[in-house]
């Protein structure tokens, strides 16, 4: 749902377990990193130039699949943490569901974080989400190296096909390195 920034909202969100959320939406002229720090925290939100991008609770396939990931990527010794917010302006943000940072974070109680702090985002692809998931193109331009798609193998249910991306070094753009299953990664680790 991607709430226009000109109106005041009352709505309704109904979680799989049944409960009722109701959000009261500010109007706000232009929403901010501020504006939204009180949300409620059942929903994830991102901020698409000012735009408000509310997103519900994703399938368990889709939470496991980020789940694993990050462990991999944490047996890899590499700095790995779920949804994390990263910050292009206080009215641009995205949160992938997997990021790397390059160094551990100083300041564990930040919610945003500069995409320069950031080595690595994988997305899990959702049939909600599915032109977001494949666009490349905002976190190549905020200069992240690495960009992972995972989405689902069909009659593996319990699998996902990871393709690897890095940043062209003369571009803005992103190309692919490789493709494995997420079996295959568990089963080799990461170098």
């Amino acid at each position: 749902m991607v709430v226009s920034h000109h109106a005041a909202l009352r709505c309704w969100v109904i979680p799989e377990e049944g409960d009722v959320v109701t959000l009261h939406l500010p109007a706000v002229e232009v929403w901010t990193v501020d504006a939204i720090k009180d949300l409620p925290p059942e929903l994830r939100y991102e901020l698409h130039d000012g735009s408000l991008l509310i997103m519900s609770p994703a399938r368990f396939w889709h939470q496991e699949i980020e789940r694993r990931i990050c462990n991999l990527l944490r047996a890899a010794n590499r700095i790995a943490s779920q949804q994390v917010g990263v910050l292009n302006t206080v009215r641009d943000t995205r949160v992938p569901d997997v990021a790397v940072f390059n160094a551990e974070p100083e300041d564990w109680d930040v919610t945003w974080h500069l995409a320069a702090a950031i080595a690595l985002v994988v997305e899990v692809w959702s049939p909600g989400s599915d032109g977001k998931d494949r666009d490349t193109q905002w976190y190549a331009e905020r200069g992240i190296p690495g960009y992972w798609l995972a989405e689902p193998i069909e009659g593996d249910k319990k699998n996902a096909l990871i393709t690897m991306h890095e940043l062209k070094a003369d571009a803005n753009t992103y190309v692919v390195t490789s493709q494995a299953t997420l079996a295959e990664l568990e089963e080799r680790g990461l170098s």
